[in-house]
């Protein structure tokens, strides 16, 4: 897949970085708050990795876009042939 490709993901979790660490996390609020218009509903409360705040976020509707956010796929089960 390109990177202009638009991929609809089942599940993400926004990150904050190091700046949203020392500002408040307004940054990272602000990224929640791109993803939540986007079509994408809570999931969850946020949770701290070492000093990283993340939110996990699942699809609802809408497009997606890739920036601060890991993605991750729903796989369908893989059918075996006897």
């Amino acid at each position: 897949m390109s990177h202009t490709a638009h991929a609809t993901a089942d599940y993400i979790v926004v990150v904050s970085n190091e700046d949203d660490y020392h500002t408040g996390f307004h940054h990272f609020a602000d990224k929640v708050n791109r993803k939540l218009k986007a079509g994408y509903q809570l999931h969850g409360q946020p949770f701290n990795i070492n000093h990283i705040l993340c939110q996990a976020m699942v699809r609802s509707e809408g497009p997606s876009t890739v920036g601060d956010t890991a993605i991750f796929y729903h796989q369908a089960p893989v059918a075996h042939h006897s």
